[in-house]
């Protein structure tokens, strides 16, 4: 067995100093046991209780959340990596650092290059399964970790449907959730709406007309809250919005983009008020996703994701 302190072909990799306190970071998944959302939401443990509540845990392994800041959670830890990035790899035992032979991920991804003839021209060189020599982890978390990717796999409490807007924002994962949620989703308006010849993103254009990024991030939130009350419904939602196309725009899609340039012809008038706009732009998005789910919308409204100035 390799000891941690050298690994043959690292040109000398030395033992990882212990005298500087690193904090653990935490990505913590939202996948299909839970929003199915997708979104990762990232925090760092400085504490030395929660960091050692880890340690010894392995992946795969289920583990309650309260330990860790995260009160009614239940995580499974997917995975994780040390400060130098080599990942812990599930099958293998203890926390040590090892060299295997892999032809995926995690810990290596096949890559393909472009490699130029001596006649001329170019050939494909693909490295997909074909073995290679990394050096990795095993599964069991230590000190020497730094990052432990974790997927929820379930909440316990109050039904998302029952909660207040504020009960959702004082659960930090929650709010962090819907938060990024918004911002997934007012892509389809704020990135892909192109003005004028130049093509400006309607994000700037919006932030002209006084839509400040305080009043976007309150947006952002209440409008992912919204969609987290909605239900099982939600998914359906998440699902359509999920990636942006200007070339192939899902009806929904389209008809946030649609919504936000609303939103941004009402707030460069005169004397707008902003916050009351902002409040009334979240609520045409929740009435036009219900209206969708319900069948009650056809066609979106007409809409050209290049609008030419003045339009």
């Amino acid at each position: 067995m390799l000891s941690q302190g050298s690994i043959p072909g690292l040109g000398g990799v030395s033992k990882m100093s212990s005298s500087k306190v690193h904090p653990l970071q935490i990505v913590i998944n939202d996948g299909r046991t839970f929003l199915n959302t997708g979104i990762s939401v990232k925090y760092e443990i400085e504490e030395e209780a929660k960091k050692t509540y880890l340690y010894g845990k392995k992946i795969g392994e289920e583990i309650e959340g309260g330990p860790l800041g995260f009160p009614g959670y239940k995580f499974i830890i997917r995975g994780g990596s040390d400060i130098a990035g080599f990942p812990h790899i599930k099958g293998i035992p203890g926390p040590q650092l090892k060299q295997v032979l892999k032809s995926g991920p995690p810990g290596y991804r096949p890559r393909k290059y472009r490699v130029e003839k001596k006649t001329g021209g170019y050939k494909i060189i693909n490295l997909k399964g074909v073995r290679v020599k990394k050096t990795v982890r095993g599964e069991e978390l230590s000190e020497r970790t730094r990052q432990v990717n974790l997927m929820i796999k379930e909440r316990t409490g109050k039904k998302l449907e029952e909660m207040s807007e504020e009960e959702v924002k004082s659960d930090k994962i929650l709010a962090d959730i819907a938060s990024k949620l918004g911002k997934v989703i007012l892509k389809w308006g704020l990135d892909l709406v192109k003005i004028g010849e130049e093509k400006t993103p309607l994000r700037e254009k919006i932030s002209e007309a006084g839509i400040s990024e305080d009043t976007l991030n309150n947006i952002y939130m209440n409008l992912g809250i919204q969609i987290i009350k909605m239900g099982e419904e939600r998914k359906k939602i998440i699902e359509a919005l999920r990636k942006t196309s200007r070339k192939h725009p899902h009806p929904l899609g389209r008809y946030v983009a649609w919504a936000t340039y609303q939103l941004y012809k009402k707030a460069s008038e005169e004397n707008s008020d902003k916050e009351k706009l902002a409040n009334e732009f979240v609520q045409t998005l929740i009435e036009g996703f219900r209206k969708w789910l319900n069948g009650e919308m056809k066609k979106p409204p007409k809409f050209n994701f290049h609008i030419k100035e003045g339009e």
